[in-house]
This record gives C-alpha cells, sequence and structure tokens, in this order.
C-alpha cells in the first residue's frame, strides 16, 4: 500500500511531541503529581516505598538467576507481598499508586492505538514493556512500583 501523502520524519517526531505535551497536560498527570508531592512529604511511605523498589529489583534478578521456584525467591517475593501491605495501610500511598496506574494507563493506551492504526500496513510488533494495560498488574516485569517520574 502506497500512501498519497508523503510526511517527513521531523513532522511525526514534532506531533510525537505535541502528543506527549498533551498527556503532560493531562487531568492523569496532574492528578500523578499530586499524589506523588503527598507520597513525598510522608516519609513512613516513602522509606517503603525505596525498600519496596530495592526488593523488586532484587527479585528480578533472583528470578533471572535463580528461577521463580527457588527458595530465595519465594521468599523475596513474600516480603515485597509483605511491603505492599504495609503500604496499602497509607491512604497517600494508594492515592499515589492509583494515580500512578492511571497515566501508566493512559500512555499504554495511546501506544495501543497507534499500534491498532499501523496493524495490517506496516509489520509492527508489541515490545517486552507492551504486554498488558499498564501500571503495575501487567506483570510484563516494567519497574512502576515507586518509579521516580512519568
Amino acid at each position: 500500500m502506497v500512501l498519497a501523502t508523503h510526511v517527513d520524519t521531523d513532522t511525526i517526531l514534532a506531533a510525537a511531541d505535541e502528543l506527549a505535551e498533551m498527556i503532560r497536560r493531562s487531568d492523569e498527570c496532574r492528578s500523578y503529581w499530586s499524589a506523588r508531592d503527598k507520597m513525598e512529604r510522608n516519609p513512613r511511605a516513602q522509606r517503603l516505598f525505596d525498600e519496596l523498589k530495592k526488593k523488586t529489583n532484587g527479585l528480578w534478578t533472583l528470578r533471572d538467576r535463580l528461577g521463580e521456584s527457588h527458595e530465595k525467591y519465594l521468599r523475596m517475593k513474600q516480603e515485597i507481598d509483605d511491603l505492599w501491605e504495609r503500604l496499602y495501610e497509607i491512604p497517600v500511598a494508594l492515592q499515589y499508586k492509583a494515580a500512578q496506574d492511571e497515566l501508566n494507563a493512559l500512555v499504554q493506551e495511546v501506544v495501543e492505538v497507534i499500534l491498532a492504526n499501523l496493524h495490517g500496513t506496516l509489520p509492527v510488533e508489541r515490545g517486552p514493556r507492551m504486554c498488558g494495560s499498564g501500571g503495575c498488574s501487567g506483570g510484563c516485569g516494567g519497574s512502576c512500583h515507586a518509579s521516580a517520574g512519568a
């Protein structure tokens, strides 16, 4: 299929920049930054998130080295689950996670719409981090728990 109108790379990238700016001005982004600000002012929640981030990175290393059925992996996974339970007791942590999940979902949906519109005309494939609706529960292995920014 040949397109009748030529669009150069610079025009495409400018449109991508405009789309990124629209996301930055979205309600989801505004909610994320507000929730993040509240999180950063809660030392207990921040400490738990920092610990969670370290343990999650360690979990991936253990999974890659030892496998998901190894005792060390399972013990670390339980520690992470316990950290999440403690975090869920803190309202600002729940707000932060919800806002982060909503922003991740918006970005993921934009990517999915682009891929869906290209499907059938271009051989695009889903990448390793594009396996779900975004956010932490997608199971892609993406680092979303306590990530620093969006």
